[in-house]
């Protein structure tokens, strides 16, 4: 019982290493710095590739030839999906936190009330 438990816990530490070290090996490969792109590129990518790599790592510890393909397939599939998840936050733009403007809402005369 503990030992499946401690497995669980060395493979998702393992998983979330590898995430990370895979992006930092982008990072350099490109000279570029990952959070440019925005938290939600940046959220999307790690994700992806931490699923990809717990189903990775998983499927090396189970027996039976079809799970072990069905979860390399998953691990491929959702690498491959927080990557384009990454790509499509990375090209979208964020909204501002303050505004520039006060908001202008109604300024037609008509919902003015005049109480004179």
């Amino acid at each position: 019982m503990h030992f499946s438990i401690v497995k669980i816990v060395i493979i998702a530490a393992g998983s979330a290493l590898g995430a990370v070290l895979a992006m930092f090996r982008r990072a350099f490969n490109t000279g570029e710095d990952p959070s440019d792109d925005g938290p939600r590129a940046l959220i999307a990518e790690f994700l992806g590739l931490w699923i990809g790599f717990i189903s990775l790592i998983w499927s090396f510890t189970l027996g039976g030839k079809t799970l072990q393909w069905t979860l390399r397939c998953v691990a491929i599939t959702s690498g491959l999906l927080g990557l384009g998840m990454s790509v499509y936050f990375a090209s979208t733009t964020e909204v501002p936190e303050t505004s520039d403007k006060q908001p202008a809402g109604f300024k037609s005369d008509t919902t003015d009330l005049h109480l004179e």
